[in-house]
């Protein structure tokens, strides 16, 4: 393994369990900021450092577009926050777009692992990414960002 290849390993097992944390604690905390923030940026530098990791193939790959739709999506929930008008519904938003960046984390893992293994990765992928589909589905954001401490 390369050492950008083990920067982003150390950095995706990192944000796994914190991401959970973050999922899990009250939103809007002072810890939620601090964590969300942390998970923000290792996120981003692992997501650049896939950009320089071609062991499987000299093109990009699966990995390298799941990096940049990461990219985008962690931009588009900073931009939620913080652009001027911060509504309820923008931060539902931000939620919901946080949810889909952990679960990316999730399905690219798994996709990798399966890789790994001689698999395809699409079935890992897939899977994956329909349970974060059903814990979108039923988790009530607005309920959580509603009994939100703002300190």
């Amino acid at each position: 393994m390369t050492s950008l290849g083990l920067l982003h390993f150390a950095l995706m097992i990192a944000v796994l369990g914190l991401g959970m944390t973050v999922f899990l604690q009250p939103k809007g905390t002072r810890q939620h900021r601090l964590k969300g923030r942390a998970f923000v940026g290792m996120m981003l530098i692992s997501n650049v450092a896939v950009f320089g990791i071609y062991q499987d193939s000299p093109n990009m790959g699966v990995f390298h577009y799941l990096a940049i739709i990461s990219i985008v999506s962690l931009v588009l929930a900073v931009a939620l926050l913080r652009v001027p008008g911060l509504s309820q519904g923008r931060r539902v938003a931000h939620g919901h777009v946080m949810l889909w960046t952990f679960g990316g984390v999730v399905a690219a893992g798994l996709g990798q692992g399966a890789t790994a293994l001689g698999y395809s990765p699409w079935p890992a992928i897939v899977l994956a990414l329909l349970c974060i589909a059903l814990i979108a589905a039923k988790y009530d954001f607005a309920k959580a960002v509603r009994r939100t401490p703002r300190n």
